[in-house]
């Protein structure tokens, strides 16, 4: 929805497709007729994901009304677990992050990053967050999207940090042809 809308207000968005979920034809179903605006990298390792980041932020410009990654971490967790790996790539996270927040303060622009969760094997919180507290510092706002526990067909969206807006609050939706549809009850 946040790419039609920046294109339907003549600028280019950007889509940094880490798992392979770009869908052109989905965006033609929600009424998208110019995807020539849409720029599309598909880095395949970690690595490849910095280099995009870094060449996005040399072809910034004020025709770009948009950028989304998704998601920042499915490479990241195909790096290895063992510690010293892990506080490196740790440090590597921490840059992409950085460099997607001087993009959106220098051109005032939307970023969605879409992340992962895991269940905590110890019993302790019920799903934690891969990349840890890392993207957790970086964010300014999260939203946690699942699928309604009392009806699977709809999902529900709850606001979990906003800089000024009550945290907590959920809302119902449904996903169409159109994009997303209210599906409050």
């Amino acid at each position: 929805m946040c790419c039609k809308y920046s294109l339907l207000k003549g600028k280019k968005s950007v889509f940094i497709d880490t798992e392979g979920g770009f869908s052109p034809k989905r965006l033609s179903l929600m009424g998208v007729k110019n995807l020539e605006e849409i720029v599309v990298f598909q880095p395949r390792d970690f690595a490849s994901q910095e280099q995009a980041l870094i060449k996005l932020e040399k072809i910034m410009s004020t025709r770009i009304g948009f950028v989304c990654v998704d998601s920042l971490v499915s490479l990241y967790r195909l790096e290895g677990y063992d510690h010293k790996k892990r506080t490196e790539l740790a440090r590597q996270l921490g840059n992409d992050l950085l460099i997607l927040s001087r993009i959106a303060r220098d051109f005032n622009i939307p970023l969605v990053i879409t992340n992962q969760v895991y269940d905590d094997v110890t019993g302790g919180k019920e799903k934690i967050p891969v990349g840890g507290d890392v993207l957790k510092y970086w964010s300014k706002l999260i939203v946690k999207l699942e699928k309604d526990e009392q009806n699977n067909s709809k999902r529900k969206a709850t606001l979990l940090r906003h800089p000024y807006k009550k945290e907590g609050g959920s809302v119902y939706y449904d996903i169409g042809d159109p994009g997303i549809i209210d599906a409050s009850f």
